[in-house]
């Protein structure tokens, strides 16, 4: 178990912003930075930082938190997993105790498998009574050094791995989960990868992650890749980014291949910032990687059709802020490796130096595949050319490439201009085809996942096995018979949340306010964890208001403020006494920062929320009144304190009202203290709403309009 000192001490640790900006492009606005969400697609920034707070929210996608969510949710941890990966970047030891630190963690377990399975691979190359292995790499120019050098190996299949791995304590399920080896029905595994050379994959902290696996002579798939898991993630990862890091930064230059062969070669030739792409073409997760160590990427395709083609697809990253995105086509359809041997490494590094920028590629090689001399030709590289560029179809620079393939073409360019509306409207109606076939097979495959857990629970049973069952299925498999699937203990969520209490329930309409739309991310509540760790999910639906569901999103509003500049709400205590909270975790917030004393930075008062809300870092980076408004930030607490005063007011009138009319029992005295209470109220509500009046509404944006004295 993972002490609370710990927490805070991996937490002060690690800065948020740098820990974002190294997947993200961060701009600070006023004391936030904000930038595009990398949680979903989108091209205006809604994702923002409050670095004194160490929060973060995106206002898209209604995602938050602090920094152990936002790893947790990049890097697809658990919460302790996500402590023990920020514990490692900062070099923090952490004193973890009990079976927890026996086991090891589920992340921990796949490296410590597939560094075990690098090694039998390695072995299985290098002194495996097979030949044929050593002599396919001796044939590549990759003698036995070379194979050391990078661990490369063989996979002799036959269940070997399987054997070996049960045998060095690894679960069935570990296995898979790694995806070195798969079911084969009924409980049965199988090795993966069969009869093939192997190229272990490394993540950028140089732990082994995946595998790739080639193919010695005919046959399909001629690369056999580590399907995703856990650690591993194709779009996200690149071969060989370990090692050439930092030759990367020394050169500021990033030079990217399509296999991993061509990467040794260029290492083995001196070019040393290569990495390769893993079975896909280049993607704006590789791009954002790159970015974080060198400004000019340099993309070397081979030169046939398909090093073409995905020359053609990187053209979406050009316009990526401060990169300068280049490429090399080799001649005759070579590859590198290819190229090394028949020409030598200082000629491939003429090449890479004398990189064309990749828009002048792009055009130059439609120019010369299509026949711009008849009306069909130029018709065709037309769509062509735009289809090309539909990625770039909200660019301010549009019109510039409207008139390049205008004189590319020799057409006019009000030609080329009319014409892409048409041809980007069928290429958007084609992606949305692709992506709902791909959502499509994503919910196919997970319901077959499911089924197959339900399954092994079936066959398994609910209990676990007796420590002498498992020692002796452990005997079995180092045998070499197949072990059966054990079931994965399953782990609850750090952040889980069951359905929404707040916005699933039915919501009673009133009369005096205008329905909104309470942003994202504000409209449900997050149950509080018990001492386990499990959510409390609510007993009953709670119904809100219209009303109410606006004062919580004007608390979520003030608390992002109070944790940000509380001593400047300490002369505001009486105030906030007179506000009815919705959500009781928080006022719970609010009055642990403001017992904080005086001179407490936003930091430590974060601390003080966490010590009495578990999830507070997720209920208080909502609030965008400090991007939206233009006031001073006194002056947006005062509104907002004039806000939730007149929503509890209102809240108070109508529950009086209500009191009155269907309260039958009531005495003449208690029907007259509502009445004077009544009148109270609506004379401080006229005062609050000349205040309000009197101030342009900073929070209209959020939907979170007042209501002036003649709507009252």
């Amino acid at each position: 178990m993972i002490s609370d000192e710990e927490k805070d001490q991996v937490r002060a640790a690690s800065d948020l912003v740098a820990i974002v900006q190294e997947t993200v492009e961060l701009k600070p606005r006023g004391h936030e930075f904000w930038g595009c969400c990398p949680f979903h697609g989108e091209k205006t920034p809604s994702f923002h930082i409050i670095p004194a707070t160490q929060v973060w929210h995106c206002f898209g996608c209604g995602e938050g938190g602090d920094v152990f969510t936002y790893i947790m949710k990049r890097e697809n941890l658990s919460f302790p997993e996500s402590i023990r990966y920020l514990a490692d970047r900062a070099g923090i030891e952490l004193h973890d105790t009990g079976a927890r630190r026996e086991r090891g963690t589920k992340r921990a377990r796949i490296y410590d498998l597939c560094a075990e399975t690098a090694q039998f691979y390695h072995t299985m190359l290098m002194r495996g009574k097979d030949s044929r292995p050593r002599e396919y790499f001796a044939s590549r120019g990759m003698g036995g050094d070379v194979c050391r050098r990078y661990c490369l190996g063989f996979a002799p299949g036959r269940n070997m791995l399987v054997a070996h791995l049960s045998q060095a304590g690894f679960t069935p399920q570990e296995m898979i989960d790694a995806n070195v080896a798969v079911s084969r029905g009924r409980g049965q595994l199988a090795d993966r990868f069969y009869d093939r050379v192997m190229f272990p994959i490394f993540d950028e902290q140089g732990h082994n992650i995946a595998f790739g696996g080639r193919i010695m002579g005919d046959g399909q798939p001629k690369y056999l890749n580590t399907a995703e898991t856990s650690v591993f993630h194709k779009k996200r990862n690149l071969y060989g980014f370990n090692w050439a890091k930092e030759f990367i930064v020394a050169q500021d230059t990033a030079i990217v291949v399509e296999g991993y062969t061509d990467c040794i070669a260029c290492w083995e030739a001196g070019i040393k910032n290569v990495v390769a792409t893993l079975g896909t073409a280049l993607t704006e997760h590789h791009v954002k990687t790159l970015t974080r160590f060198a400004k000019r990427i340099v993309y070397m395709f081979d030169g046939d059709a398909a090093g073409q083609k995905a020359a053609r697809r990187a053209i979406q990253f050009i316009e990526q802020d401060s990169m300068d995105l280049r490429c090399v086509v080799l001649p005759d359809g070579n590859d590198p490796m290819e190229f090394i041997t028949a020409h030598g490494g200082q000629e491939l590094q003429a090449r890479i130096d004398a990189a064309e920028p990749l828009m002048d590629f792009v055009y130059r090689s439609l120019q010369e595949s299509s026949d711009i001399t008849t009306p069909g030709g130029r018709a065709k590289a037309l769509e062509d050319a735009l289809t090309l560029i539909y990625p770039l179809r909200d660019s301010y620079m549009i019109d510039t490439y409207f008139i390049q393939i205008a004189d590319l073409l020799g057409l006019d360019l009000e030609t080329v201009r009319a014409s892409s509306g048409r041809v980007f409207r069928d290429v958007a109606k084609r992606e949305d085809a692709e992506r709902r076939r791909e959502q499509n097979y994503e919910r196919q495959r997970a319901q077959a996942e499911r089924a197959g857990d339900a399954g092994g629970r079936m066959s398994t049973g609910i209990g676990g096995r007796s420590a002498a069952s498992r020692d002796a299925g452990r005997g079995a498999w180092a045998a070499g018979a197949t072990p059966p699937v054990s079931v994965p203990a399953e782990e609850e969520p750090y952040d889980y949340v069951p359905l929404d209490a707040y916005g699933a329930a039915p919501v009673e309409v009133v009369d005096d306010l205008p329905p909104i739309d309470v942003p994202a991310g504000m409209d449900g509540s997050v149950p509080v964890a018990d001492s386990s760790g499990a959510a409390a999910v609510p007993s009953m639906p709670i119904v809100l208001t219209d009303l109410e569901r606006k004062s919580l999103a004007g608390e979520r509003e003030l608390l992002t403020m109070l944790t940000s500049y509380p001593d400047l709400f300490r002369t505001y205590a009486d105030r906030i006494c007179s506000i009815e909270w919705v959500d009781p975790r928080h006022e719970s917030i609010a009055w642990a920062v403001l017992a904080t004393p005086p001179g407490t930075d936003p930091a430590a008062c974060m601390d003080a929320a966490r010590a009495v809300c578990p999830e507070a870092a997720t209920l208080v980076s909502a609030g965008r009144i400090s991007a939206t408004s233009k006031h001073p930030t006194e002056t947006n607490i005062v509104f907002m304190l004039d806000t939730l005063e007149l929503y509890t007011i209102k809240r108070r009138m109508r529950a009086a009202q209500a009191k009155l009319r269907r309260d039958h029992s009531l005495d003449d005295e208690a029907r007259r203290v509502l009445t004077m209470q009544a009148v109270q109220d609506t004379q401080r509500q006229r005062e609050l709403e000349k205040s309000i009046g009197g101030v342009a509404d900073p929070f209209r944006l959020l939907g979170l309009e007042t209501v002036g004295a003649d709507q009252a």
